[in-house]
């Protein structure tokens, strides 16, 4: 199901299971990690003022705003790393 991320069980491929960001300079990985730290910040500060003050009074709608930004963050980071890892194949 994951295979497009390269998570796949090693006894299928008979290849040793690859490194997360295992082949990616360090300068690069601090660039990717801080930008997906912008871009938490910036959709959670977007919903929190696109979402009324009303609506954030309540403890559900008020966790969304972080919530949403967490996953953009966490797809952005793997995307990037997935990237990155076809690049450095070629």
């Amino acid at each position: 199901m994951l295979s497009w991320l390269g998570i796949t069980n090693a006894d299928e491929t008979n290849q040793t299971e690859r490194q997360f960001f295992g082949n990616v300079k360090k300068k690069t990985r601090i660039i990717i990690l801080l930008t997906a730290l912008l871009a938490l910040y910036g959709v959670k500060s977007l919903l929190t003022y696109l979402i009324p003050d009303s609506y954030l009074a309540d403890p559900i709608v008020a966790v969304l705003p972080g919530t949403v930004g967490v996953l953009v963050s966490v797809v952005y980071v793997l995307v990037a790393e997935r990237l990155l890892q076809d690049n450095a194949k070629r």
